[in-house]
């Protein structure tokens, strides 16, 4: 895509490497006042509406439906969430896969409870011509490998994007960007973060939770330039 911009100009928060820095420095020396200025954001959660899948025939419906509606090239927000395993060494498997699709739907495909993975979403998670986007995103890829045998397909990691774009090298979570691009901040319950996944059927905050990192995922990679429609992932040529 042509960038629109005059040259060395970015978007704003593009633009901004020398306030990184400066940030950077000032967190180095006084990590207190920035924890305080942090704590003071205002929460951001997802508005839209949340469709909760459990069964695997209403999944591949939803996700054919998701294929055959989005053009080529469309963004997804990307995550997933399974149960912990306090043992050394092992780790659980992938319980709930998040997708958002836009600023008024996200999809919960609770995978845990399904007898066996469904076809559809499988074909949606591989398809190459949508792309993908979340924050440690490659590690996601090796799980669903690892889980169910799936090879999910064009991947964007907003967290490689972000260094790229801004000329840093951070170790971004989600929740960073967050704070970085709309300072704002996720409400990160560690008794929901930390929840049984598996376990059907999810809570209402478990739902919210879950919805709004997908949706932070599909923010983050389709408005960070500020105008809804130069996405940062668009823009980079990806």
């Amino acid at each position: 895509m042509n960038m629109d911009f005059p040259s060395n100009k970015f978007p704003e928060w593009m633009s901004e490497c020398d306030k990184v820095d400066s940030v950077l420095d000032k967190k180095q020396k006084n990590p207190a006042h920035r924890s305080v200025l942090e704590d003071s954001l205002p929460f951001l959660e997802f508005q839209g509406s949340i469709v909760y899948s459990y069964n695997a025939s209403d999944c591949s419906f939803l996700s054919e439906d998701i294929i055959g509606t989005l053009p080529e090239g469309a963004v997804l927000g990307f995550d997933m969430e399974w149960p912990p395993v306090y043992s050394k060494g092992k780790e659980g498997k992938v319980a709930l896969i998040q997708l958002c699709e836009s600023e008024e739907k996200c999809y919960l495909f609770h995978v845990s409870p399904m007898s066996s993975f469904p076809k559809g979403l499988r074909r949606l998670l591989e398809d190459n011509r949508m792309k993908k986007a979340g924050v440690g995103i490659e590690g996601d890829k090796w799980k669903l490998m690892r889980d169910f045998e799936i090879r999910l397909g064009d991947l964007v990691d907003l967290a490689d994007l972000a260094n790229e774009k801004l000329k840093c090298k951070e170790m971004w979570s989600l929740n960073d960007l967050v704070k970085h691009l709309f300072h704002k901040q996720l409400l990160k319950d560690k008794s929901v973060r930390c929840g049984n996944w598996a376990e059907f059927p999810l809570t209402e905050e478990q739902k919210l939770y879950a919805a709004t990192d997908a949706y932070l995922c599909w923010h983050s990679g389709n408005d960070v330039a500020g105008t809804g429609r130069l996405s940062l992932i668009k823009e980079s040529g990806l």
